[in-house]
């Protein structure tokens, strides 16, 4: 059976924090618990109101990034008493699904999307408006917090107008001090794995990093003697844009699996048991 061999595995997630760390210890490793994301999250009223308006203004293309963010829409759209103008601007456009979240809260609201992204990620969504041609379109975009750079270059370059918005913000983590801790506990070479469940979760790692001056260092330790493992694509696109690459990626996309996962790959022979530098990657990104 796999097993993590005594080795510290940092879990950065909020939801299900105390259960990951519970199969952490059923396989063998020592839970670091220090949640980098808040599962709380503040509606941008203004926003929302501003980008219902854009849809309501006529779009040719609406690309819906997260449930949130489509809940939130609609709410607006409903509160300026606008709800039925909305869904018919909605039909007469073209709506993209980034991923399963946002595809469940627009069915719930009537309106499922006329094409979903695969995969399900920014190179997913490109892909999908490269299939038509989109000059001299209008573009909506609900980003997930901040516009993914790689699809405003797409769109830019295709000469279709963009407009884009997010409709809420994420709160900051409830222990910044934990988290603080977790990047000098990582840098410092006391944690052998990481374990990131969200984009979220490594993109508030990296901003704490950031303010207190040790991101470079975070990214060289993430790279060379962290093995660095995510759920699943969407969580390594955000790792990669941080100068990270992931030593993993679970191929079912579940919590539980991604620590099943994780075990298999470093009960292998390439990794093992002992101090941390033995989970050092050859050749890592950015050394």
């Amino acid at each position: 059976m796999p097993s993590l061999e005594g080795r510290t595995v940092a879990i950065t997630g909020q939801r299900r924090a105390e259960e990951m760390a519970e199969m952490v210890r059923r396989l063998g490793g020592e839970p670091y618990v220090a949640s980098t994301v808040n599962l709380g999250f503040e509606e941008a009223e203004d926003e929302a109101e501003r980008l219902a308006g854009v849809i309501l203004g006529g779009v040719d293309w609406v690309v819906f990034y997260t449930g949130i963010g489509v809940r939130a829409i609609f709410k607006a759209a409903e509160k300026i008493g606008q709800r039925d103008s909305f869904q018919a601007s909605l039909e007469s456009a073209r709506v993209l699904s980034r991923g399963w979240k946002s595809l469940r809260a627009l069915r719930e609201n009537n309106r499922p999307p006329d094409q979903e992204a695969t995969p399900a990620t920014t190179e997913g969504v490109i892909d999908a408006l490269r299939q038509t041609d989109i000059t001299g379109k209008r573009v909506f975009v609900q980003a997930p917090g901040a516009m993914p750079p790689d699809l405003e270059d797409a769109i830019s370059a295709s000469g279709a107008e963009l407009i884009q918005g997010t409709p809420y913000r994420f709160l900051p983590p409830e222990d910044p001090e934990k988290v603080n801790r977790l990047i000098r506990d990582l840098i410092e070479h006391k944690i052998d794995a990481i374990a990131f469940t969200s984009p979220p979760a490594v993109d508030n790692l990296f901003l704490a990093a950031d303010e207190i001056g040790r991101a470079e260092e975070l990214a060289r330790a993430l790279n060379e003697d962290v093995f660095t493992a995510s759920v699943g694509p969407v969580t390594s696109a955000a790792i990669r844009d941080h100068g990270v690459e992931p030593a993993l990626e679970s191929e079912n996309q579940r919590m539980g699996g991604l620590l099943s996962d994780l075990a298999q790959a470093l009960s292998s022979e390439e990794f093992p048991a002992g101090n941390n530098t033995n989970l050092k990657k050859e050749n890592p990104q950015g050394s």
